[in-house]
C-alpha cells in the first residue's frame, strides 16, 4: 500500500545531523510525530482489506480469547518484526475485547488492532535486547533480520528473512551471506543505495536553491531537477550497471543529461527530451561527481572556494578544520574588485589571520575554478580573468603535495587515493548504521575496507563487508551499574 504522498504531507520532516537525515540521535518522536503516526495508521487501516490480511494469519473470524490471541500473536510478529511478549498480546487483546463489548464485529476489532500496532513503539523503533553487561554478543535472529533489511533496503524484513530468523538460520554466517546476496539482487537495494547518495550530497538542497536571476536567468526548477536526476542516473550507471569501484564516482567519464542540462553544460545535445547517456572521454574537463551541477552548486552564486574546498576536505579527505580562536580577527579580507575566485582565495590565504586555516581547504577547490556557481564551464570570468584549473593537493599522511595540471588530473588523483577510498567506506558505513562513527569503530572499519577492496571496491562488496562485520552482527552496550 503506497501512502508516500500522505506521509510526506503529514509527517514532520527528518532533519539532517552529521551529514545524514537518518542519524539515530536526531530522530526523536514528539507530539507532532505521534499525531502524524495516528493519522497515517488510520489511513492505512481504513484502506486495507482487513479480512484478507487477517486470513494470512488465521482462518478464524471469532472474537473469542483464544482465537484473537492466536491472530494477534501471528499478525503482530509480522507487523512488529518479531515475536510478541505475553503482556503485548494482552494489551492488543484488550482492544478487541472493548470492541466486542460495545457490539462491534471481527472486522472492526482487527482494524483497530492493526491501527494500534502501526502506532506502537515496536513499529516506530527497531527495539533490541539490551543486556547491559558491557560485553558483545550476537544479535538475535529477528534483530539481525531487521538490521539486514534496513541496511540493504531501508525497509522491513520480507517473508524469507522472517522465515530464516524463525528457523534460527541467521546464526550461521553462510546463511547470512546467502541472504545478503539474495537481497542485493532486489531492486530495493538499488533504490536504498541511491538514497545514500541523495543524503550524502544533500540533493534536496536543489529544491531550495534561489540563485540571482540577473546573473543566472537560465535557472529554474526543471534545471534543478535535471541536475539531481543526472547525479542519480550517473550513480546507478557506475555502481549497478557497470559495477565499477565506488571511487570511480569521482572520475568516470560519463554522465546523463536532458537537452536542457546538456546545453547548460555546453555539451552537444543528443537524444530526445529525456535523459541521455553522454560519453565524456572527449570532454576531459567534465567527469565525476565534483563536475556535476548538483555538487558544484554548494558554492552558491559566487562559486565559493571556501564551501567547495571544505566539501573536499571533510567528505573526501576525512579532514577537518577547527573554528578560529576567539581572539583572532575574523573580518573577511577585502578583495580587490575584479579578482578571480582563485585570486580572492590567494588573498585570504596570504593574510596572517586567515591563511593558517584557509590554506588547508581553499586550494582543494582550485581545480574547480572554471565552473561557475551553477556548474557551467568558462575559460574566462566576467571580469576578463583567464581561469585556471591547475594546482596541487596534499593527502593526509601522504607526504609532499602532488601537482596536477587540470581538473581531470585532480579527479584521477582523488579517485586513486587510498584516503578517499577509505572516506567513502566511512560514509557508506555511517549511513548504513544510522549513527556517527567514532574512533572505537576504526578497527572494524579498517577490516571492512580491506574486505571491500579485496572484492573490487564496489558498492556491493562494501555493503556486504559492512553487514557481515561485527558492527551489524553484534550488539554491544556499556555496562550498567
Amino acid at each position: 500500500m503506497d501512502v508516500a504522498r500522505e506521509a510526506r504531507e503529514i509527517l514532520p520532516p527528518d532533519l539532517r545531523a552529521d551529514g545524514f537525515s537518518n542519524t539515530a540521535y536526531n530522530l526523536g518522536v514528539d507530539l507532532g510525530h505521534v499525531d502524524a503516526h495516528a493519522k497515517l495508521a488510520e489511513i492505512i487501516a481504513g484502506r486495507m482489506d482487513v479480512l484478507a490480511f487477517a486470513a494470512q494469519f488465521s482462518k478464524s473470524r471469532k472474537l473469542t480469547d483464544d482465537d484473537m490471541r492466536g491472530l494477534i500473536a501471528k499478525m503482530g510478529k509480522w507487523l512488529l518484526r518479531g515475536p510478541l511478549e505475553g503482556h503485548e498480546i494482552v494489551a492488543f487483546r484488550g482492544i478487541s475485547t472493548t470492541v466486542a463489548s460495545a457490539g462491534g464485529g471481527f472486522e472492526e476489532a482487527v482494524r483497530y488492532v492493526i491501527e494500534a500496532m502501526l502506532q506502537s513503539p515496536r513499529f516506530m523503533y527497531r527495539i533490541e535486547n539490551q543486556r547491559g553487561d558491557g560485553t558483545a554478543w550476537p544479535t538475535s535472529g529477528y534483530e539481525l533480520a531487521s538490521r539486514l533489511s534496513y541496511a540493504l533496503w531501508g525497509a522491513a524484513p520480507d517473508k524469507e528473512l522472517m522465515r530464516a530468523a524463525e528457523k534460527g538460520e541467521l546464526y550461521e554466517r553462510a546463511e547470512v551471506e546467502a541472504q545478503v546476496r539474495r537481497m542485493l539482487e532486489d531492486p530495493r537495494a538499488i533504490e536504498h543505495s541511491a538514497r545514500f547518495l541523495h543524503e550524502w550530497l544533500d540533493l534536496d538542497r536543489l529544491d531550495y536553491l534561489r540563485p540571482n536571476k540577473a546573473r543566472f536567468p537560465q535557472w529554474d526548477a526543471r534545471l534543478a531537477a535535471d541536475m539531481r536526476e543526472e547525479t542519480l542516473a550517473f550513480f546507478k550507471d557506475v555502481v549497478w550497471e557497470r559495477k565499477r569501484p565506488l571511487a570511480e564516482l569521482l572520475n568516470a567519464q560519463v554522465t546523463y543529461a536532458t537537452p536542457r542540462l546538456a546545453r547548460h553544460y555546453g555539451l552537444e545535445v543528443r537524444g530526445g527530451e529525456g535523459m541521455a547517456r553522454y560519453d565524456l572521454s572527449g570532454t576531459p574537463a567534465r567527469g565525476g561527481l565534483l563536475t556535476q551541477g548538483s555538487v558544484l552548486t554548494i558554492g552558491g552564486d559566487e562559486a565559493s572556494m571556501v564551501t567547495r574546498g571544505l566539501f573536499v576536505l571533510r567528505d573526501l579527505l576525512r579532514g577537518g578544520v577547527g573554528d578560529p580562536p576567539p581572539d583572532v580577527d575574523t573580518t573577511p579580507v577585502p578583495a580587490k574588485p575584479g579578482l578571480s575566485h582563485r585570486g580572492a582565495a590567494e588573498t585570504r590565504i596570504a593574510d596572517a589571520s586567515c591563511g593558517g586555516c584557509h590554506v588547508k581547504f581553499e586550494p582543494l577547490a582550485f581545480g574547480l575554478e572554471k565552473f561557475d556557481g551553477l556548474g557551467a564551464y568558462h575559460e574566462v570570468d566576467e571580469h576578463g580573468n583567464k581561469l585556471r584549473d591547475d594546482g596541487s593537493i596534499q593527502f593526509p599522511g601522504g607526504g609532499a603535495p602532488i601537482v596536477y595540471n587540470n581538473s581531470a588530473e585532480l579527479m584521477d588523483l582523488l579517485a586513486g587515493s587510498e584516503r578517499v577510498q577509505e572516506s567513502l567506506t566511512w560514509k557508506v558505513a555511517q549511513f548504513t548504521l544510522g549513527r556517527p562513527l567514532t574512533a572505537g569503530d576504526a578497527p572494524a572499519l579498517e577490516e571492512i575496507h580491506t574486505a571491500s577492496m579485496a572484492g573490487g571496491g564496489t558498492y556491493t562488496s562494501l555493503i556486504t563487508a559492512i553487514v557481515m562485520s561485527d558492527l551489524v552482527r553484534m550488539i554491544q552496550t556499556e555496562a550498567r551499574q
